[in-house]
């Protein structure tokens, strides 16, 4: 008896110490020291590999094996460097699509330590602009090499080798916002490259880059023509004091930039020769809003209405201007064209003359109207239609005028998502929580209260499987479909100006393909980012999932061959793999217990599956999500952890 009882403790003890064992805060999987106090830590996105900075040196580690791939100790540029890096600064930057880094003014391969170019070896003042080019599977670096003058690098992402260098001189100087400063309205085709900067239109050769065109213009925006033979430009007037920021976001898509204000003039060269194509340029009635390629000819928008021309020549294809605000594109027909303007359209014959003599509703048997500034896009359901603005949301039962419900939108506070996967949209109104969708029976009446510690830090709404994970950097909220909370904790700081993790990705609305992160491309789930009410109009007109009239604007480039291209330049195929799954963990830093912790949360049931425990109130880590990995410095120290 006394053997089978001391038995029984024994296993009693090996039990709770195995539990005890499995709830210990994790070790770090590999420790590495450096010669001096780790001034920053970065991690490359696309290689997923570490940089370390130090007084001493800048170093590549390979997260895997935790140890140094390579090191750069040339004294007068670490100086420099950490001198870039002080008060919170970033001397590093990540060049998005590929394995460079700019450290400074000098461009490294992150993968092997190797400098591709710099200002003392490549004779420049500055690095100011990098754009990814198609095809060539390489990055154009634009470099200041005096008040008007830059150079153009075309780099490769596979071997490092500088493809060409060209120069351009430009009309206005480089070097300040308001003077236009920078590389805007980039754009290529199979075999040419189009931007403009210091308020001059370039057209460069992506075989050996030679110049076709550099022509004085201020253009707000470029674009080639259907037949792949000419590039317009439109004259940029822009009434902001940023312009460049204006210009850049046409890229972004319109309706996200409230009013618009850009040239009424608009110019067209040959690509081959650089040539002017057109006798005389066109001179729009208002500034220039849109553009679209319809039955072989070109429709142009402004402010104020809209007319079919000749792309070939510069001509009018109409006789009859369309007059109407808010314009959004055209349709041909046997009997002439459909012109698509706020919730309604028109038909004109081949002119421009109207044939009808009242304009019809696009969404038919509906009550719903739009004041002349306001954006809309509509959300189709068996059941019926949901109309979102920025402004309110409605819905309308099918066959039926009028309508069911009206929520309206505080444009400054209310954030939206949309849910792919269930086709529900998603509203967080302060504490209130809407999941609209018709035909699962989920409208107005079923808004489900969450009582958020800080509803406005909100950030995303996820899809799991089995409901949704509702977070910001300091909390979560797991519910069921419907919206029902089944967990939610918030995680008390440790420490004043605390950096947290964020879990989200930042969206505008919309996003220039080579101006994303690929992790962040790869990284975005159905649901995701909660936007404002405005950006989240605008980034669904954008995908063209709106108005559903045939919005056939060419795309100068395809962010779908970019990735491609990059993925199978750059990754091996676990990393591409894990770049592409589904990601269950969420990470939060507080302090539990007396110790202060980074704690891994299950997305799904919201339980506590991992702890690290790094003992500071201004952790300084990253965490790579494809490898599963955590790096946090303190001193000398870079540990690395592991994570499921």
């Amino acid at each position: 008896m006394i053997n089978k009882r001391n038995m029984k403790t024994k296993l009693l003890f090996l039990l709770l110490l195995a539990c005890f064992i499995g709830h210990a805060q994790k070790e770090a999987d590999h420790s590495i020291s450096f010669d001096t106090k780790i001034s920053d830590l970065y991690l490359h996105n696309t290689t997923g590999i570490n940089i370390v900075t130090t007084a001493g040196g800048v170093y590549g580690v390979n997260g895997e094996n935790g140890e140094k791939i390579w090191e750069f100790k040339e004294s007068g540029f670490i100086t420099t460097l950490n001198t870039l890096g002080q008060d919170g600064g970033s001397a590093f930057r990540e060049i998005p699509l590929s394995p460079f880094g700019k450290f400074g003014q000098t461009i490294f391969n992150i993968k092997t330590g190797n400098k591709i170019i710099d200002n003392k070896t490549n004779s420049y003042k500055s690095l100011f602009a990098n754009k990814y080019v198609l095809g060539n599977k390489a990055i154009l670096f634009f470099a200041k090499t005096a008040k008007t003058e830059a150079k153009l690098f075309l780099t490769s992402i596979e071997n490092d080798k500088i493809l060409w260098e060209s120069a351009i001189k430009t009309n206005k100087k480089l070097g300040s916002l308001l003077s236009g400063a920078g590389v805007y309205n980039f754009i290529q085709n199979e075999n040419r490259i189009a931007f403009t900067a210091g308020k001059t239109v370039f057209l460069v050769n992506k075989e050996d880059g030679k110049v076709l065109v550099s022509e004085k213009f201020d253009a707000g925006k470029l674009f080639f023509t259907e037949n792949k033979e000419s590039l317009i430009a439109v004259e940029n007037k822009s009434s902001s004091m940023i312009g460049g920021a204006i210009k850049a976001g046409f890229t972004m898509g319109l309706s996200l930039l409230g009013k618009k204000v850009i040239g009424k003039e608009l110019i067209a060269f040959d690509i081959n020769s650089g040539k002017e194509v057109w006798k005389k340029s066109i001179k729009l009635d208002e500034g220039f809003v849109d553009y679209q390629f319809e039955d072989g000819k070109l429709f142009l928008i402004h402010k104020d209405g809209a007319k079919m021309y000749d792309y070939h020549t510069g001509k009018e294809a109409w006789r009859k201007e369309f007059k109407r605000k808010k314009v959004k594109g055209v349709e041909k027909t046997d009997e002439g064209y459909i012109v698509y303007y706020k919730n309604k359209k028109h038909l004109v014959d081949n002119t421009g003359k109207k044939i009808w003599k009242k304009p019809r509703k696009v969404i038919q048997n509906v009550d719903f109207e739009v004041e002349d500034e306001e954006e809309f896009t509509v959300l189709k359901y068996d059941k019926g239609t949901v109309f979102v603005t920025p402004y309110r949301i409605e819905y309308y039962q099918k066959d039926e005028e009028k309508r069911v419900y009206k929520i309206k939108l505080d444009e400054k506070v209310d954030k939206l998502t949309f849910d792919e996967n269930n086709n529900n949209l998603i509203l967080l109104s302060r504490k209130k929580l809407y999941i609209i969708n018709p035909d699962s029976n989920l409208g107005k009446d079923d808004v489900k209260k969450i009582d958020f510690n800080d509803h406005s830090k909100i950030t995303s709404v996820e899809v799991r499987d089995n409901g949704y994970f509702i977070n910001s950097n300091w909390e979560y909220v797991i519910t069921d479909p419907k919206g029902n909370v089944i967990k939610q904790q918030y995680f008390k700081q440790p420490g004043e100006g605390l950096r947290h993790l964020k879990n989200a990705i930042a969206i505008a609305g919309g996003a220039t393909a080579a101006g994303m992160q690929v992790s962040g491309i790869a990284n975005m789930s159905a649901g995701g980012a909660l936007a404002g009410t405005g950006a989240f109009v605008g980034s669904r007109n954008a995908m063209d999932q709106g108005m559903g009239h045939f919005r056939k604007g060419a795309r100068q480039h395809s962010q779908g061959l970019i990735l491609g291209e990059v993925s199978n330049a750059l990754w091996d195929g676990n990393r591409y793999n894990a770049f592409k799954a589904t990601k269950n963990s969420a990470f939060f830093y507080t302090k539990t217990e007396g110790k202060k912790m980074l704690l891994q949360v299950n997305k799904d049931s919201g339980s506590t599956t991992e702890s690290y425990e790094f003992n500071v109130n201004k952790p300084k880590y990253k965490i790579d999500k494809p490898s599963k990995r955590i790096y946090f410095r303190k001193g000398k120290d870079l540990k690395i952890f592991s994570y499921n």
